[in-house]
């Protein structure tokens, strides 16, 4: 079986003067709104997970939370990653290698700007800017997580509910 990585960018979040941390920053009410959206979206497209990742920050986790909720995913099953928050290129293809294997396809919940980078590096595709709640899904003709590398994927689908995709 193929894998399949479905970048999910955390939905729009607060700019809190209150929170002491960027980690701490929770989804603002269009955060909200948008990845419901965005669930909605991967659910009537027939793309169903067979693992969640998420980032710590409480704006990815959140995202996360909503997702799952649409896909009946037990919360207690997420693997949070700490390299994916304020990740580098390098971090996320370590995560991406260290994907449980048995899983053909993965959820990833995180952040700009390591989102749209990754997406260009893993397909050889100038890829521009992945909005908050927006998805990115790309294909490899992969047995294991493992064997990815750069410009090794196909960005198969992109999806925003709130605009278009570069």
């Amino acid at each position: 079986m193929r894998k399949r990585l479905v970048l999910i960018r955390h939905g729009k979040s607060l700019y809190d003067d209150y929170v002491a941390n960027d980690i701490e920053r929770h989804l603002a009410g269009r955060g909200y709104h948008d990845v419901a959206e965005t669930a909605l979206w991967l659910k009537s497209n027939s793309i169903f997970p067979d693992a969640m990742v998420s980032s710590p920050a409480i704006r990815a986790y959140s995202t996360f939370l909503i997702v799952a909720n649409h896909f009946s995913f037990q919360a207690e099953k997420v693997i949070v990653k700490d390299a994916i928050y304020e990740a580098s290129d390098s971090a996320l293809m370590y995560v991406i290698n260290e994907l449980p294997a048995i899983a053909d396809t993965v959820f990833l919940f995180g952040h700009n700007p390591a989102f749209t980078s990754i997406v260009s590096k893993l397909t050889k595709q100038e890829f521009r800017h992945l909005p908050t709640s927006a998805v990115a899904i790309i294909d490899f003709d992969k047995m294991q997580w493992s064997d990815i590398d750069l410009h090794s994927g196909i960005l198969t689908n992109t999806y925003c509910c709130h605009k278009s995709i570069d």
